[in-house]
């Protein structure tokens, strides 16, 4: 008896092995540096946003968030907390000129930051503390254990 082995034709498409090679290195390269792709602007040029990154710690009788909020002064930042709920934005936008007799220079910058996180139960709003330091914003959150509140509270900066 004699058993017939069929050969199956294979096309190699070494471009498509590129493409997936190429997406997986970009993916990797934009989680080394917390950066997540956006979409486009302009014409085709890839446009990439900032994954803030942010600690939330449970301290038994509160939370205590840290954020990373670079380039953002506190007075620019809006931080709300309602219930177990919790908004952090902030921006800060600059335009430099100097001028020489010869030349002049411009430059603008623009910061963005917006955060919106969910604790595991509510905390007292009024009672909210935070704090900028070096970049960091560090913002403590006594738990509510009584019964929750859904009013919303806005959260000075000192």
């Amino acid at each position: 008896m004699t058993t017939e082995i069929k050969k199956r034709e294979t096309t190699i498409d070494p471009w498509s092995d590129l493409d997936r090679a190429f997406g997986e290195m970009q993916d990797h390269f934009f989680d080394a540096f917390g950066l997540q792709p956006f979409g486009f602007s302009g014409e085709n040029s890839p446009t990439v946003f900032r994954a803030a990154r942010t600690d939330i710690t449970d301290r038994g009788s509160s939370y205590r968030i840290v954020a990373e909020v670079p380039g953002i002064p506190k007075e620019k930042l809006d931080i709300r907390v309602r219930g177990s709920s919790v908004e952090i934005r902030g921006e800060h936008a600059e335009d430099v000129e100097r001028k020489d007799d010869e030349w002049v220079h411009r430059e603008r910058s623009y910061a963005g930051y917006y955060r919106a996180l969910e604790l595991p139960e509510p905390v007292v709003a009024t009672e909210a503390k935070a704090k900028v330091e070096n970049g960091l914003l560090e913002l403590e959150l006594p738990k509510r254990h009584p019964k929750p509140t859904e009013d919303e509270v806005k959260v000075p900066v000192p």
